[in-house]
């Protein structure tokens, strides 16, 4: 029996929002040329195809993907605005400024549509698994290093014990240039740049200095940085443009996506690597009142948020989603150092995690982009022809049947597989607490807060004296007292 396509899909002008849904799926897609590849030809409706169709080939209107939506997906999927949301967990409000649109949400959506359809017509979804085999998750506790105090930072360290290989550490450098024996102790660590200054310029000028000189304070001090994370999340396009010219390897920021796979924003080849946007800080954020009455508040604040963590553990974990929490230590994981252990107690009780570092985990997602597939079929079996595999990174293949996977191990350039002869899983997704967007993207009030945020940061020493920034500077710590 003569082998026929099942895959790639051929994209014919899709939107790029689409383009990226499926790169972050791991879907085989190629650009459609003059020799037919696929039987599926995705295209939009509003466009119309390029070139005619081969006799086997099925053509497929994206168009249809928008139908119900308050806003079209595809743009939704490269929307880089922020705004404030609010969790509500426990009895208690947490805030946070993260990015504006929720892409897992939207991908998932696409994606199922998609993947409906293509069943429909006859059609097999295979993907890149997102873990290396045979992970089906895997966990990261980020953490970011805004100011230095001495027990904080130990008790943080020593609650990481064992797991050190499943963390990040994002040092701000003015913070830490002045205490050269705590650099030493990451020495051997994952660690990265948080800045110089604890703030994020609207200008690529003045952002490129600040990670500059983070980045020298901890090469002085022997450090080899990997990656960046910006001061409260925040992104912009000047950002990102630093970045570039600075050549980090990867960046996390919940302004600009989180709880989602890693994605290149647009004209970057800085991977972003999402992470969970609750923290510890914003539980103990609700924390009022003085003396016992605090200490009791705090306390059950803490309670709290380590049941929330061990959730969301469980939940990522079983939606086959990666764990990737970020936190502080000074005044919260430091002091309340049991939410780290109890994170990573509540990991080791998962049969299949992959503990991992970020800049590891941006290694193997360069590596799985690297991979392309082909997938033929013949009677009841499938074969997966695979280009990029290497040694180092053992890669899978996902087979879906509804709400049923089966994870593949590609043993080679060619594969082969029966569906009715492998074992499949459920992928459940189980509800999670969803935030509430509380005000317009990129406002006024989020404006003016980020610009006294920035002036507050930034000493009068580090603006031009003629700028209009060093005199705002000025007036705003005589204001402030």
């Amino acid at each position: 029996m003569n082998p026929f396509p099942v895959l790639p899909l051929e994209l014919d002008r899709v939107p790029r929002g689409l383009v990226v849904a499926l790169e972050q799926e791991g879907v085989p897609t190629c650009a459609r040329g003059e020799r037919p590849e696929g039987r599926f030809v995705l295209f939009d409706g509003r466009r119309g195809l390029d070139r005619p169709l081969a006799a086997w080939q099925v053509p497929v209107d994206i168009a249809s993907l928008r139908r119900g939506c308050d806003e079209d997906p595809f743009e939704a999927m490269l929307d880089e605005r922020s705004g404030r949301c609010r969790w509500e967990v426990a009895g208690l409000s947490l805030t946070e400024t993260v990015a504006r649109v929720d892409r897992r949400q939207v991908r998932r959506r696409i994606v199922a549509r998609l993947r409906e359809r293509i069943e429909q017509a006859g059609g097999a979804w295979m993907t890149l698994a997102a873990f290396p085999f045979p992970y089906r998750s895997a966990l990261n506790f980020r953490i970011d290093y805004d100011r230095y105090h001495p027990d904080d930072f130990h008790s943080t360290l020593a609650a990481i014990g064992d797991h050190a290989g499943a963390t990040s550490h994002y040092v701000n450098g003015a913070a830490y240039e002045p205490h050269g024996d705590a650099l030493r102790r990451l020495e051997g660590l994952d660690v990265g740049s948080h800045g110089y200054r604890h703030c994020v310029y609207r200008t690529e000028a003045e952002n490129h200095e600040n990670i500059g000189r983070g980045l020298d304070v901890l090469l002085r001090n022997g450090l080899t940085p990997s990656g960046f994370t910006a001061p409260g999340g925040e992104y912009n396009p000047a950002l990102g443009a630093a970045l570039e010219r600075l050549a980090i390897g990867h960046s996390s920021e919940i302004g600009l996506a989180y709880d989602d796979w890693p994605f290149w924003p647009a004209a970057s080849s800085v991977l972003q690597v999402p992470a969970h946007p609750v923290s510890l800080g914003l539980f103990l954020a609700n924390v009022r009142g003085e003396g016992v009455r605090r200490a009791a508040a705090a306390q059950q604040a803490v309670r709290a948020a380590t049941d929330y963590f061990r959730q969301i553990a469980r939940a990522r974990y079983h939606a086959g989603d990666p764990v990737f929490f970020h936190g502080h230590p000074t005044g919260r994981l430091g002091h309340y150092s049991q939410v780290l252990r109890a994170v990573f107690d509540t990991a080791d009780s998962f049969a299949a995690v992959w503990p991992t570092t970020l800049t590891r985990f941006a290694a193997w997602w360069h590596a799985r982009a690297n991979v392309r597939l082909r997938v033929e079929g013949a009677g009841e079996q499938f074969t997966v022809l695979a280009d990029g595999l290497t040694r180092r990174w053992p890669v899978a293949v996902e087979y879906w049947r509804g709400p049923r996977v089966a994870r593949i191990p590609l043993a080679g350039p060619a594969t082969k597989f029966s569906p009715g002869a492998i074992a499949y899983e459920n992928r459940s997704r189980r509800p999670t607490v969803r935030p509430v967007r509380l005000d317009a993207p990129d406002g006024l009030r989020h404006h003016l807060r980020r610009f006294f945020e920035r002036e507050q940061a930034t000493p009068t020493e580090d603006t031009k004296p003629h700028h209009w920034r060093h005199w705002a500077a000025r007036a705003l710590r005589r204001f402030s007292g």
